[in-house]
């Protein structure tokens, strides 16, 4: 944890009721009741610096933010002084009377003060107002009123030196601008909590507010993002959990005993109750409830070697000119303080990377444990080692403060896991060979092919011989078969019907000469002219309507879509137990149906772009050439279709699938087939031959076999995601227990096991793959995105095996929304229920566009992998296409469209 008690420094009267001053550098707390003290956190046992000058009780202390000269604001109902503390020190040594600067004099009751930026400014809240003081005169500039309630604090934005930000019991913020002496912006009320504790991020323009009832939001100043929510966390929650996680290890005997680990596959219902003894009634502590109010907040700062620049290049040259850089540098803590605990939380993600129990016993310096319990008061402060932070604890019932130092988490460590059940099988490498470790767990593995890998199978159909027959004189040749005449596609015409012949041949005798000396080349196909062009190097987010359609008469729920490799077609399963597949650029001409027995739940294509497989609720994965409307292949059992004969093959342990097929997929570059059903991932190898006999026409000479087939410990799997478009080992299954399973296929096993993903399961997986148009650094195939309804939308990074990016903002309760990536790897789009689509920057926590027009909820998205176009779709069966119009007036991204309005 890294908690070290340092000091408890005794104080004139309760410090819950007074705002305590702490930069990391000084801390100023009240003597007596009019007495000032000011300590050197270098040296905080030593006499502290008396600041005399108030003849009332002090109501609020604080620190400036400049460095030399330091300053630090004292306000009380009789005056409000500005003290310099090192001018201060200086007449301490010659002996001299310290006097510090008046600027406000009976002004009321100031519960909280703020220096601006430059220390030019002071913001004093008095009771349900405001006042902006200057620093060096006895001047008020203005008096902000607003607010129905008591003005809990108040800060200066650090990106913004006139933006003023504050907070109040009336369950609002507002957002002034103090240089223009105007309101920028008014909340409505948001919680039913007051808000108590405020914060400014040093990175960002972004602020954190704290409620009552334990849950902390941030918000985004920026111009143009409307001051909109860009994260909210629940701390009680946290709290919560880390207390159950607690009780269950105090209940648990078997923690302390030593023996072997029990490595089980089977599922947790059924390992539970195997094999265990009777227990004994274990007797708990008594552990006195906290409660959960956000009493402090801060935003720790991070050294620009540590965080990098902004990385502002093109997507796809090197790791230290491209945004890879920014997702993988160095985040700000958010460090959090409750009347029960200490959190230190990544501001990026909002994964907890420390956590700190006031309960538990706290080392000091000598060894001693020292219990605080509960806290009335929390303040932080960050000197000039930002590897440590001071947090200041008020007490609730004594006169004194604890002073503790805490290490600084990193976003490079790992969070803090309150689960001891985590399933890691990659952490004992060394005892299971083949299996990569966690530390270089990566989608474009180093890794040789294991000589007895499943992947390197293959399914190839034996070939029957003929038997060799003699031929005999005067006797027709026996193998030759009667061929039919009346089944071919064309028959050629007798010629009754044609007019008779008028005109005699004539011969061709002009010709040119650029045709006789240099002879024309066939003209190539799109694909191999769209294979010349290249995805847009920086473009804009797609937010521009172009085109859309209905795909079909009446309104029919999109559970999913799919772009070819080539660009040139779209497939979208539908609920009408059809699967629909469109031409791109669209034209009615060139789209055809795909019939099903039920529900289409998911389609992709092979990575040449020649076939098509769709998941059904039928219990059956069908694969179709591109333009016919025959399947070429359909699974129905789990083993195989291998049979001989003209009918299958019974056999008991070739049954049906238990359940629908969810997913379904080819997978390592079209070699195999992956498919769910149930809690268990199928694996196969097939063969398809589409010819068909003119009289049998209803064999079907394609073969498929199971490779493998692994089960996850959840009830089902909720989504599945894997590469096709090169060879990676890696498959991602996600199931309902809120758990990520990753599969090393090389070896045919879970090489890592993430719980927790999400609050919900998981419902999409989308992985960073790019397209055949564009290239990215090796680091950028190790990213993909999560989602969950009812939850936010996560970026993960494999190989350090932690979430980096946390996007956030958009609608989605119940239903499972679509998500994908963007193949120049800089934006996230995902559908919402509130009939909208959003549009992340990847680097970014808050959305760059919003997308509107649309009349049902967006369930599917996805984009286009030669252009910069964003295909969505809809539960009421209507497909819209949007671009970006920046890149077809650059000329950029040249595609050709007819404008269509039907939706």
């Amino acid at each position: 944890m890294g908690m070290e008690y340092v000091e408890c420094m005794k104080t004139g009267f309760n410090p819950a009721h007074v705002q305590v001053a702490c930069d990391g550098t000084f801390i100023g707390l009240p003597l007596s009741r009019t007495v000032v003290g000011v300590w050197n956190l270098t040296d905080p046992s030593a006499q502290p610096l008396r600041l005399e000058g108030h003849r009332k009780i002090l109501t609020s202390l604080v620190l400036g933010n400049v460095s030399n000269p330091k300053k630090l604001c004292s306000a009380a109902e009789d005056y409000i002084i500005v003290w310099n503390i090192h001018q201060a020190q200086e007449k301490v040594e010659k002996g001299e009377q310290i006097r510090g600067v008046i600027i406000g004099t009976t002004l009321g009751y100031i519960q909280h003060c703020a220096f601006s930026l430059d220390d030019s400014l002071v913001a004093a809240c008095n009771n349900n107002d405001v006042l902006i003081l200057r620093s060096n005169t006895s001047e008020v500039i203005a008096a902000l009123e607003g607010h129905m309630n008591r003005v809990t604090c108040a800060e200066f934005c650090p990106h913004y030196s006139s933006t003023l930000v504050t907070i109040s019991e009336d369950r609002t913020f507002k957002v002034w601008n103090v240089e223009e002496l105007s309101l920028v912006y008014q909340s409505t009320i948001i919680t039913a909590s007051p808000f108590i504790s405020m914060t400014m991020n040093l990175h960002v323009p972004q602020v954190a507010i704290g409620t009552a009832d334990g849950i902390v939001r941030v918000y985004d100043l920026s111009d143009g993002k409307e001051f909109r929510c860009v994260h909210k966390v629940d701390v009680g929650k946290i709290m919560d959990k880390y207390r159950q996680q607690k009780e269950q290890a105090l209940l648990s005997p078997t923690s302390q005993k030593n023996g072997p680990v029990t490595v089980s596959s089977k599922p947790s219902y059924l390992r539970r109750g195997e094999g265990e003894e009777p227990r004994e009634e274990v007797v708990t502590q008594d552990v006195a409830e906290t409660g959960c109010a956000i009493l402090g907040l801060y935003f720790s700062w991070v050294p620009l070697d540590e965080r990098g620049s902004s990385a502002r290049s093109v997507g796809f040259l090197q790791r230290a000119n491209t945004m890879i850089r920014d997702l993988f540098s160095a985040s700000p803590m958010l460090v959090i303080g409750t009347t029960g605990a200490l959190l230190q939380i990544n501001a990026k993600t909002m994964e907890v990377f420390q956590y700190c129990d006031l309960q538990d016993p706290i080392l000091s310096s000598g060894s001693k444990e020292v219990y605080i319990n509960n806290a009335g008061s929390a303040y932080f402060g960050q000197g000039e080692n930002p590897e440590k932070i001071y947090c200041v604890i008020g007490s609730h019932f004594q006169n004194h403060v604890h002073l503790l130092k805490w290490d600084a988490a990193t976003s490079k460590s790992k969070p803090c896991n309150f689960s001891t059940s985590v399933e890691d099988l990659s952490s004992i490498g060394a005892e299971l060979p083949g299996i990569q470790r966690q530390e270089i767990l990566t989608v474009l593995s180093s890794e040789p092919m294991l000589p007895n890998s499943i992947l390197k199978q293959g399914l190839v159909p034996k070939q029957k011989e003929e038997p060799s027959t003699k031929k005999q004189k005067g006797k027709p040749e026996k193998g030759v078969k009667d061929q039919p005449l009346t089944f071919h596609s064309k028959i050629k015409s007798s010629g009754y019907t044609e007019a008779p012949r008028r005109t005699m041949f004539t011969p061709k005798t002009s010709f040119s000469k650029q045709s006789a000396a240099v002879k024309k080349k066939p003209s190539t196909g799109i694909l191999e002219n769209a294979l010349e062009k290249e995805y847009p190097a920086n473009p804009g987010p797609p937010k521009d309507f172009i085109q859309g359609w209905d795909v079909a008469e009446r309104p029919t729920p999109i559970n999913s879509i799919s772009f070819s490799g080539d660009g040139q077609s779209l497939a979208c399963g539908l609920a009408n137990k059809s699967a629909q597949v469109f031409r791109i650029p669209y034209k009615e001409k060139g789209s055809y149906s795909l019939a099903h027995n039920h529900i289409v739940n998911d389609v992709r294509w092979s990575c040449d772009s020649n076939w098509l497989v769709s998941a059904c609720d039928d219990k059956t994965v069908r694969l179709w050439q591109r333009g016919q409307t025959e399947a070429a292949l359909t699974i129905t059992t789990k083993l195989h279709n291998l049979a001989e004969g003209d009918g299958p093959k019974k056999d008991k342990e070739n049954a049906p699938f238990p359940k629908e097929v969810k997913n379904a997929q080819f997978y390592y570059m079209d070699r195999f087939l992956i498919l769910t059903s149930s809690n268990t991932l199928y694996m196969y190898k097939y063969h398809l031959d589409p010819t068909k006999q003119d009289i049998k026409r209803y064999l079907n000479k394609s073969k498929y076999k199971q490779v493998q087939s692994l089960a996850v410990d959840a009830q089902s799997i909720t989504a599945l995601s894997a590469v096709n478009d090169f060879y990676s080992y890696i498959v991602m299954c996600a199931g309902s227990s809120k758990s990520l399973e990753i599969y090393d296929m090389n070896v045919g096993k879970c090489a890592r096991t993430i719980t927790d993903v999400h609050t919900r399961p998981v419902h999409c997986i989308k992985q960073h793959e790019g397209s055949k148009f564009v290239s990215h650094p090796r680091d950028a195939y190790d990213l993909f995105l999560t989602s969950a309804a009812g939850d936010c939308i996560k970026l993960w990074d494999l190989r350090a095996n932690r979430c980096v990016r946390r996007y956030e903002g958009h609608l989605n309760r119940s239903f499972p929304c679509g998500v994908d990536l963007s193949p120049c790897g800089k934006y996230v789009v995902t559908g919402a229920e509130d009939k909208c689509v959003y549009v992340y920057d990847i680097r970014g926590g808050t959305y760059c566009s919003k997308l509107t027009g649309f009349t049902d909820t967006v369930s599917a998205v996805a984009f286009h992998p030669l252009h910069s176009q964003l295909m969505t779709a809809s539960l009421d069966g209507k497909l819209k296409l949007f671009t970006d119009k920046e890149c077809l007036k650059s000329g950029v991204d040249q595609v050709y469209v007819t404008p269509s309005y039907k939706c």
